[in-house]
């Protein structure tokens, strides 16, 4: 008789796939209890491969009713690689779980919030719309790249080493990000860059009273 599928065996299976294709390491992420996220990592380890295992931050926390903080805490004493947060809240309301965090745990810590304009009253984006717009009515809460580059320095400052954005992320936003970290990937050259605007441009080729006509304007 075939014993029934259980969350280990589960487990066990795609970290032996994820071996045998030659990853680096093993993310495990968007945890919503701890058992679940424990049961991932003792797995992971098994394989030597480093890990990087990250809760939801969801409005009511965890399901077997462990501290956000503390199952980190357990997890990175358990032999995680990273631990951290991913998903759910936008950068307000993750900061100062990154804060609390810090202070807790040594070594690298990550943050994958969702680039919506999150907010206490409603701390994660599944708050921000009706209910029966959930997830499709999220376009006005919707983060810039600069809010993204600020919130991104802030984290760096907090001590963040696993950068990252989730749901509703775009290409031009995580380029803001690691710009934002002194990188300058390839995508860069994309950037926006006004000084080559046809009416707002600097260089010296566009006539002067042209761009102050529509500086003007803007202003």
């Amino acid at each position: 008789m075939i014993p029934p599928p259980t969350k280990s065996r589960m487990f066990e299976e795609q970290v032996t796939w994820a071996k045998e294709a030659g990853v680096d390491l093993i993310v495990a992420e968007t945890f919503d209890s701890y058992g679940e996220a424990a049961c991932a990592l003792e797995e992971i380890k098994k394989s030597g491969l480093p890990s990087v295992v990250t809760f939801t931050t969801l409005k009511f926390g965890l399901h077997d009713d462990i501290p956000l903080v503390e199952a980190c805490k357990r997890l990175k004493e358990a032999g995680a690689t990273v631990v951290g947060f991913n998903c759910a809240r936008g950068p307000a309301t993750l900061l100062p779980y990154l804060k609390e965090l810090r202070a807790a745990v040594t070594g690298p810590i990550a943050a994958l919030p969702v680039p919506y304009r999150t907010t206490e009253e409603k701390p994660t984006f599944q708050n921000l719309g009706p209910l029966e717009h959930c997830y499709t009515e999220l376009e006005p809460h919707l983060l810039t790249r600069y809010e993204i580059a600020e919130y991104t320095r802030q984290m760096k400052e907090i001590g963040v080493n696993y950068f990252g954005l989730c749901c509703g992320n775009s290409p031009y936003l995580t380029r803001a990000q690691a710009e934002a970290l002194g990188k300058k990937p390839l995508a860069s050259r994309y950037s926006p860059d006004l000084s080559k605007h046809f009416a707002l441009g600097t260089r010296p080729e566009f006539k002067e009273q042209h761009t102050h006509s529509w500086k003007a304007l803007a202003e």
